[in-house]
Parts: C-alpha cells; structure tokens; sequence
C-alpha cells in the first residue's frame, strides 16, 4: 500500500472586532436620512454627499458613523483602514427605475449617477472616499451569501500577505429586510426595510469579539446545513448578544463552500492571559 502523508491541521485565521453597529430603516425614513449626521464622535461628512446613492449606501454609512462613535475617541481615525462591502442586490430600485424611463422617455431620462452607484463596488468606494480611508476598498458578494462572503473576504484581507496593508478592514454588510416588490413602472410597493451592520477588525487577539475562518484539514464534499433565510439579521442579533455579556458567547456562519466562520467572546481571563503574552 502506498504511503500517503496526513494532511496537517490548518490553524485558525482570526481577527478581533473592536466596534460594531447596526442601522435599519424604511425606506420611507432614508431621504431623512441622507442628511441626517452621524452620532456623537463620528466624523462629519461632505455636504449632501449621500444625495445621489443608493439605499444601501446610506444605511452602510450611517452603521459606520455609528461603529466610529463607538470606538475610544484616539481610535477613530479611519485613515489606514480598508473596507469590504458585501451587499445583497443593491442598485437594483435605481436601475429598475431606470430601465423604465429607458422605455417611455428614452436614454436621456437616464441618470449618469447609476453607474458609479448602483455597482457592486459602490457602496465600498463611497464609504472610503467619506471617511478619508486610504486602504483597499472592495465589494463583495451581490447576492444571498453575502454574509459569509464578505466575511470571509474581511478577515483574510488581515493576514500577513493577505493585501491589506492597513491598520485594520472595515465590514459592512447591507441588505433588505424584504426584497422590495415593484411596479410596471419601477417604484417601490409598499415601505421596505433596508439594513446595515458595520464591523471594526483589527488583527489584535485581545478585542472581547473574535472572528475565525476554519477551513477543512482536506478536500470536503457536505452538503450546506443549517441554512437560515435571514443571514444578515441572524448574524446582527449574534453579535450583539455575544458583545453584551449574555448567555450567547459564540455563533457559526457556514459557508457556501467547506469552511466555516466562527464568532466567539473571549473570557476576561483569556483576554488578560493574551495581553500577558503580547506585553512579554
């Protein structure tokens, strides 16, 4: 019989969360919004800047704004960071809105502003140009796995030869609540919810939150379980219950693929043991 090696154990990639936020809203309540400034402690942005993009722009931005807030007031400063933006269809009232028109009204009633926002790297690029961020800036995702998409994207952009030459990477993952329904003409039935969440990762063990990719020691063939039709909302309502102290201390996000994505909050000895470690 041959001799085949074992495969070894692949370590975890990991990365710490150091601040998260969660913006929902109507779609009734995003015009408001647009101008709306962020919380306490979050930077200002350019005059009408949120004029022109789409729905999930706005409500990535404003979980942003809100994440920064969170943070100690000498950590703000976004300037090294990237951002990963994974979101589920954006554009797409704006572009069926402009289909329309195409159809009665010709080309000119078509705005100039749906390419550079209704693109799947428009929602990364608006939230780096608003926040002055000099690190890579990516769309991921577009459809109904864009949670473990643009998780797994964001943690591996923090990893010694991952890309991102940055202080740390930006997530934010948007979708709606309800796929919005339209009319024959493009617009929007009913009053849908938009959502956000935000997160601040920092390749530091020490943070309370972690995430974690865990790949399979070989080749995997399973089929997907534990699949949930609200990916965003599940994930949101995890990590708020693990940053809060309650009973939920970890949460799993599989992936499309054989691999997994775990989140986790570090006992306080386990964290001080790490900063014992760190400080040696």
């Amino acid at each position: 019989m041959p001799f085949r090696p074992s495969t070894p154990a692949r370590a975890p990639v990991a990365c710490g969360i150091a601040a998260h936020a969660f913006v929902e809203a109507r779609l009734s309540q995003l015009g408001p919004l647009r101008d709306q400034p962020g919380p306490e402690g979050s930077p200002a942005l350019p005059s009408r800047f949120l004029r022109h993009c789409d729905e999930q722009t706005v409500v990535a931005v404003q979980a942003m704004l809100a994440a920064i807030a969170a943070l100690p007031a000498d950590r703000r400063d976004c300037s090294g960071h990237g951002v990963v933006a994974a979101s589920c269809q954006a554009g797409r009232l704006a572009t069926a809105a402009s289909l329309a028109k195409l159809r009665t009204q010709g080309a000119v009633s078509v705005s100039p502003h749906i390419v550079p926002q209704c693109s799947l790297h428009s929602i990364a690029g608006a939230v780096s140009v608003a926040l002055g961020m000099h690190g890579p800036n990516v769309g991921i995702g577009g459809g109904p796995d864009a949670v473990a998409e643009g998780l797994f994207a964001a943690v591996s952009f923090l990893q010694p030869g991952g890309g991102a030459d940055a202080a740390g990477v930006w997530l934010v993952v948007s979708d709606w609540v309800d796929e919005p329904t339209l009319d024959a003409n493009g617009a929007v039935l009913g009053d849908p919810a938009c959502r956000a969440l935000a997160l601040c990762l920092e390749p530091a063990a020490t943070a309370a939150l972690s995430l974690a990719v865990h790949l399979p020691d070989g080749p995997v063939l399973r089929p997907r379980t534990g699949e949930t039709h609200d990916p965003l909302g599940d994930f949101a309502r995890a990590v708020a219950m693990c940053a809060t102290g309650g009973v939920l201390t970890s949460w799993t996000v599989e992936c499309p693929w054989p691999a997994e994505i775990r989140l986790t909050r570090q006992a306080v000895h386990a964290m001080q043991a790490t900063i014992r470690r760190e400080a040696a």
